[in-house]
């Protein structure tokens, strides 16, 4: 039995990361990109979701458990799990949630996570994880042309807003 993934060979990843640590961000955009997988980043549940209205063809998210929304907003990825699989419940969206607190793996397996991976970060076991969830995730386009393209400006535009996200509170403090 062959997947989808044997099928379209060609076909690339493309990972939601959700974190509000900068560090933490580029340190899985690099692991991502390092595995030729597409990355977008997002800062926060609201962002993430918006991405993932925006911009159909992600298969997997990767979510920080404990974070804080640069407006302020207390918000976690147990939350953006249940808000995105609420929002859209049509789509086969695969979640890895990453955290230092593994009091939070309880969570993480009963609102459905693919796997939860413990901080400080393995690249190995993240890479493995996010394979895993992509199997099933993963979304097609019919013309590739057309889906790079908006995967480009969505990956512009939540880069943007990341930066001035981290440019305000910089200027807050």
């Amino acid at each position: 039995m062959s997947s989808k993934a044997d099928e379209t060979p060609n076909q690339q990843l493309t990972v939601l990361l959700v974190d509000d640590d900068r560090d933490a961000l580029e340190e899985l955009k690099d692991i991502v990109d390092l595995e030729g997988w597409n990355a977008i980043i997002a800062d926060s549940v609201d962002m993430a979701l918006e991405v993932l209205e925006w911009y159909p063809f992600i298969g997997v998210v990767v979510t920080d458990v404990h974070f804080v929304d640069p407006s302020g907003d207390m918000s976690n990825g147990i939350q953006l799990v249940s808000r995105a699989q609420a929002r859209f419940p049509g789509r086969d969206l695969n979640f890895v949630v990453l955290s230092g607190d593994p009091s939070a793996l309880k969570s993480s397996v009963q609102i459905g996570a693919v796997d939860f991976l413990s901080k400080p970060l393995d690249a190995d076991a993240l890479i493995a994880a996010i394979t895993a969830g992509a199997g099933e995730g993963m979304a097609y386009f019919e013309d590739p042309d057309r889906a790079e393209n908006l995967l480009e400006r969505v990956q512009s535009t939540t880069e943007g807003v990341h930066a001035a996200n981290v440019k305000a509170a910089g200027d807050a403090a």
